[in-house]
């Protein structure tokens, strides 16, 4: 009877894998789509390149290929995930006989109607391919002939992995570290898109990601590679031509066994915007976020933070130094990397001594910092106004319009501030900022758009085409609060339509960065995000929360996903460092950073209230919680950092210092845990749902449910105090917009180092 019964069950077990077979075949023939095994050999001494392979269709009951001197079995698994079109595929290698040296196991989903239409996306890394006209030059880029400037050319990017907008070969390879989530995607305009994803790597290491056109563009090749290869050259900074390839191939002896595991994900594709919306289901399902290492509570971090920003970046001229250093881009840069950022949080959280210095940094930028056309001016090096690229020839009198807009916005939130905590503001504060304002609005009246670089002189707009200045909805929305003008209003909702209608919808976001030229990026992503999401709190329009929440999923793509294994040698690994939760920067720069450039990720906690998606406040959780731990302390000290340093760098790939190393400076990152620290709760508890999010270095959890109330207990684990902003909200609360600076008015308790505390919460 067992007998029997094991056979039946070899036989059910049998037919289902058959099935799921079948259903596999079924989905690659929808897609003109087929599987090869590929075993590769490479010329070490000549920088990995490829010399020998062989490749055979994927046989889904297991195959037998020769490859030079060695023999090999391949067995495959496919398992379906139990979502439509998904399956997990574990490629079985084992070596029967013989040796193989320097080589690699591939497997290559090969698509046999292919168009360059294709959008093509891998998180953080590349968008629509990056098939784009590129300016080859080394860091750091800019325009370099006339011919290229001007508000309606095409987007225009820095040498960097991409598909070939010209004929010739076209390939992007990739390590699994480059992106935020391993993985890569298209959608087409037959409504069909299509993922591989994986993990890191394997016991051989990371994989190797990309993708390859064939001749005539008619075919591809998405293929995955274990261990990662990258085939004669690799990607150093702006620059595909100047490191030769240094990857480790394996070597393979009789008795070796590999497993590649990835998942292959076909689904239907309407627009861009399902790719996005799928890559964040795949995002939520299979990278669950890792226990997060609780370190330094937000408020220990500020303390460190203000002390250092007294210390180090006041200059007595009256202002707050973006930087440490004595050089033109660590002085003063208005916007982007901090100037009249940083000073929100000092104004709001800081002692008698920083509230003092950031009312007199208001009257140096009022007499100082504002141009003859009422921008404000991009860069002041010792009491001289620079535009942004004085250096270049093409670049001087300058001004990038994120830095005007940024600076625009958040002189808004602190004048909303002053009034709040009882400051005066004085006149000629709100005319500098609303001359910027102007300024920028007439750029729009002009133009049809704001740009990427603006003459700070004569208000030409020099370089267009871009999301730029993607946060100068919000402020018009700021400024339409602040002075109760309505035609700002109408103004914001008329370039937030421009930038939806040209920019969301397309899945592009670039020219955020001054020095990546018009590379994609998370900085004008996350500012407009801020827009959308202001634009729904200020007018109420559910098209706004629409638009809010197709921006919030492809800003995700550039938040890493899980905690990267950095190697053993690497200062990161002797740090503990977590990558969950940094956020990319840009495709050029390809490096995680701790933080948003530059802003405290509001947005999403204001989209989670709006919605009630968790998806939201678990990603801005990563984020924020990633931050304090980059930080240099006296009792975690960083090689070569003073005490509240923070580099921007996370590296999860050799673009530049290499994998899990950085270099000691001073970075926008400490504005980012400023602005964090002042505008976001540390608890977050929805009292409905009873759902508790720590993002600050606390645990916490319900202990105790009535119907009138909850208590929550709070545990400090860490070697620092911990003052801990408390929101606790009902579902009522939740739909009321939470307008600038609500953070005032939120509990904050504190937890002493290695103590737990107990609150009530009324429900």
């Amino acid at each position: 009877m067992k007998t029997r019964l094991y056979f039946l069950l070899i036989l059910i077990f049998s037919n289902l894998v058959q099935l799921h077979a079948q259903d596999f075949q079924t989905w690659l023939k929808s897609y003109n789509a087929s599987l090869n095994i590929r075993i590769n050999r490479y010329d070490t001494a000549r920088y990995n390149l490829l010399t020998d392979r062989v490749v055979q269709p994927l046989n889904q009951e297991g195959q037998s290929i020769e490859f030079l001197s060695s023999k090999w079995k391949i067995e495959p698994v496919i398992t379906p995930t139990g979502a439509p079109g998904q399956f997990r595929i574990d490629l079985k290698f084992f070596c029967q006989e013989g040796i193989l040296r320097d080589g690699s196991l591939s497997c290559d989903v090969v698509f046999d109607q292919w168009s360059t239409d294709n959008y093509v996306l891998m998180p953080g890394s590349v968008y629509n391919g990056n098939r784009y006209p590129v300016v080859k030059m080394k860091y750091m880029p800019f325009f370099n002939d006339p011919s290229q400037i001007g508000p309606d050319q095409q987007i225009l990017l820095s040498d960097q992995p991409r598909l070939n907008y010209r004929e010739g070969q076209s390939r992007i390879q990739q390590r699994s570290g480059a992106m935020s989530i391993p993985a890569i995607g298209y959608t087409d305009r037959q409504g069909k898109g299509f993922w591989l994803f994986s993990q890191q790597g394997n016991p051989l290491g990371d994989y190797g990601i990309g993708v390859e056109e064939l001749k005539g563009r008619t075919r591809s090749v998405i293929f995955i590679t274990s261990p990662v290869v990258r085939e004669v050259r690799k990607y150093f900074i702006s620059d595909m031509e100047a490191r030769p390839s240094d990857d480790q191939p394996a070597s393979f002896k009789a008795g070796d066994q590999v497993t590649m595991t990835f998942y292959i994900d076909f689904f239907e594709s309407p627009n861009v915007q399902s790719l996005y919306d799928r890559m964040a289901a795949i995002r939520q399902a299979w990278y669950p976020t890792s226990e997060k290492a609780n370190r330094l509570p937000f408020w220990s971090a500020f303390q460190i933070q203000e002390a250092k920003f007294n210390r180090e970046n006041w200059n007595p001229a009256g202002y707050y130094r973006v930087g440490t250093f004595d050089n033109f881009s660590q002085d003063w840069q208005i916007g982007w990397v901090g100037g009249m950022m940083t000073t929100l949080p000092l104004l709001m959280e800081g002692s008698a001594l920083s509230r003092e210095r950031v009312l007199r940094n208001f009257d140096w930028l009022s007499e100082q910092g504002v141009s003859p056309t009422g921008y404000y001016y991009d860069i002041i090096y010792k009491g001289k106004a620079y535009g942004a690229f004085p250096m270049k020839a093409l670049g001087d009198s300058l001004v990038l319009t994120r830095k005007n807009a940024d600076a625009v916005y958040y002189i808004y939130k602190q004048f909303d501030l002053m009034k709040k905590m009882g400051i005066v503001v004085k006149p000629q504060w709100e005319m500098m900022n609303l001359n910027a304002l102007e300024a920028q609005l007439t750029t729009w009246k002009n133009y049809g758009q704001l740009g990427q670089f603006v003459n700070q002189e004569t208000g030409r707009l020099v370089i267009g085409n871009t999301t730029s200045a993607g946060i100068f909805p919000a402020a018009l929305c700021a400024a339409y609060r602040y002075t109760g003008n309505r035609e700002y209003l109408n103004y914001a909702e008329e370039i937030g339509t421009y930038y939806y209608q040209n920019f969301i919808r397309e899945g592009l976001t670039c020219g955020g960065p001054g020095d990546a030229m018009q590379s994609f990026d998370s900085e004008s992503s996350y500012g407009l995000l801020e827009s959308m999401t202001e634009l729904y709190e200020t007018t109420g329009k559910k098209e706004w929360l629409q638009r809010s929440e197709e921006m919030a999923r492809q800003f995700s793509s550039w938040v890493v996903a899980y905690d990267f294994k950095f190697p053993e040698t690497s200062l990161f690994h002797r740090l503990d460092i977590r990558s969950n939760g940094a956020v990319y920067a840009n495709t050029q720069n390809a490096h995680g950073g701790p933080g948003i450039c530059t802003h405290s990720g509001l947005a999403l906690l204001k989209l989670y209230r709006a919605t009630g998606n968790p998806y939201y406040i678990q990603l801005l959780t990563d984020i924020a919680h990633a931050l304090p731990q980059f930080m240099s302390t006296k009792e975690n000290p960083w090689p070569g950092f003073n005490d509240g340093w923070i580099s921007e760098r996370c590296n999860l790939t050799d673009w530049l210092e290499g994998i899990g190393e950085t270099f000691a400076y001073s970075s926008w990152s400490e504005t980012a845990l400023l602005l964090t620290i002042s505008e976001l709760p540390g608890v977050y508890v929805n009292l409905e749902t009873e759902d508790v999010y720590a993002l600050d270095h606390v645990k916490a959890h319900i202990v105790r449910s009535s119907a009138r109330e909850l208590v929550l207990e709070m545990v400090n684990e860490t070697g620092y105090d911990a003052r801990v902003k408390i929101l606790a909200e009902n579902p009522e609360a939740q739909q009321q917009p939470m307008y600038h600076n609500a953070s005032l008015s939120w509990e904050q308790i504190t937890v002493p180092a290695g103590s737990k505390k107990r609150i009530r919460l009324k429900r």
